[in-house]
């Protein structure tokens, strides 16, 4: 139930820690599910090879830079949708009502030309990274099917959305989980040929995954019809006009820009990477997968903050933004440390369970992944920051942030200590690390300014 909607004896602190929590805790467990998924996954074409490992590695990263072009939608619809929810304007076309399903219309627009371009694009994405053969037929196998399902990512994504802006993310997390579940019995089924299905090999997986995203749009769309989420809200594909897309584009390119601003740039570092040995992929992809089981709260706390900010500033109330930056921060900063000293302490352990002969992976994989633990620290607090900045709809200053931190700091960086200083692949790490810290101190900066409580949606 969202805060608009409560009575006076209900009414909880939309900036208490309660709050936070019963918003985030469902997109940790969501989020959560899939990213075991991934690594289940990962432990099944474990069993082909270290050459189908790091075709999966390559195609991972590829994937986490579209899925940034999701965002767009995501935020968008977010940041409209969860501001007049708490300002009280539901119905009519440019209500919650409206935007809702004109974010929809515009989600399935934006699916087709991305799902259209990666398909065509898919052989020529892999051959960019100059890995060898196998590699990149494992790939390309891989990519199309995944490209594909950005057709039903788009809208799932904006339905995701509208949920979340009312105060409700529970439903998503139970078709997501639903979703990972039915993904898991699959997978195995498809890679090997099990049971009489046909045996796909790394294609299997990326197939098994396109047939449960089609799986989770359909039940997503039925449950937006019987769930109440406190304004009217007929079928998705009624005609309400298109008066919103331009808004909703001017906010959600850059926040879309700027999510997809890290993972694109890290794709000219794999080639780097890639040049060094199929090792050093195999490293960056366990270490990535494995990790980002710590990211959960990340994912978790910004789609809180967002939008419980979008719904307060519809409420005006710009001292509870305040408290809920406080409090979350807090809780930030405690689970980073918490959660990530298990895998400071243990990492060469955890980078075996996925890759249990190679020394050169083990050693590459353990330095990356104690990196990134301390730069976590950093993230701790920027994530905070850019989710007010994003609920409230002012979303460019962090696309230039990112584009700082990532091109010309970690890319300039990267090749300065991987090539001109020869310290290889390590030195990459540490210029990834680098450019977190940066965009840490950038975002803080900005955040300060206070322009964010400003921005019109």
């Amino acid at each position: 139930m969202s805060a608009s909607l409560e009575t006076e004896e209900e009414y909880v602190d939309p900036a208490s820690y309660r709050s936070i929590w019963n918003l985030g805790w469902p997109v940790m467990v969501n989020m959560g599910a899939h990213t075991l998924f991934t690594l289940i996954d990962l432990y099944w074409i474990g069993a082909l090879g270290t050459d189908a490992i790091a075709a999966v590695a390559l195609c991972g990263n590829v994937l986490f830079s579209m899925f940034g072009l999701t965002i767009i939608i995501q935020s968008g619809a977010l940041a409209m949708i969860s501001r007049r929810i708490g300002a009280g304007e539901l119905a009519g076309k440019l209500g919650a009502e409206g935007v809702s399903a004109q974010a929809f219309h515009l989600s399935i627009v934006l699916g087709l030309v991305v799902a259209i371009s990666g398909v065509m694009s898919s052989r020529a994405i892999m051959q960019l990274f100059d890995a060898s053969a196998a590699v990149t037929e494992h790939g390309t196998a891989y990519l199309v099917p995944m490209m594909i399902g950005f057709l039903v990512m788009f809208p799932g994504m904006a339905i995701g959305a509208v949920f979340t802006a009312a105060g409700d993310t529970r439903t998503p997390m139970y078709v997501g989980v639903a979703a990972n579940i039915v993904n898991v019995v699959l997978d195995p089924l498809l890679i090997f040929g099990w049971g009489g299905f046909p045996e796909l090999g790394v294609a299997g997986a990326s197939v098994a995954s396109l047939i449960c995203q089609i799986l989770g749009l359909v039940a997503m769309m039925i449950l937006y019809r019987r769930r109440d989420m406190g304004f009217p809200h007929p079928g998705l594909l009624r005609w309400y006009g298109a008066d919103a897309w331009a808004r909703m584009l001017r906010i959600g390119i850059p926040g879309g820009l700027s999510a997809l601003t890290r993972p694109f740039s890290t794709l000219f570092l794999l080639k780097v990477i890639a040049s060094f040995g199929a090792e050093g992929i195999a490293a960056f992809g366990i270490t990535v997968r494995a990790l980002s089981l710590t990211w959960l709260y990340f994912g978790a706390l910004s789609t809180a903050v967002s939008a419980l900010t979008g719904q307060s500033l519809g409420r005006h109330d710009v001292a509870g933004i305040r408290r809920l930056v406080k409090r979350s921060t807090r809780m930030s900063i405690a689970l980073s440390i918490g959660l990530g000293a298990p895998y400071m302490i243990f990492a060469r352990e955890i980078i075996g369970l996925f890759e249990k002969e190679n020394e050169v992976v083990l050693v590459l994989g353990t330095s990356f992944m104690q990196l990134l633990v301390v730069a976590n620290l950093a993230t701790a607090f920027s994530v905070i920051w850019g989710a007010v900045m994003s609920g409230a709809g002012d979303t460019r200053p962090p696309m230039v942030i990112s584009i700082l931190s990532n091109w010309v700091i970690k890319l300039p960086l990267a090749f300065l200590f991987a090539i001109q200083l020869a310290i290889g692949v390590e030195g990459i790490w540490w210029a990834m690390v680098i450019s977190i810290v940066f965009e840490s101190g950038a975002l803080w900066v900005w955040y300060r300014r206070d322009r964010w409580m400003h921005a019109e949606v």
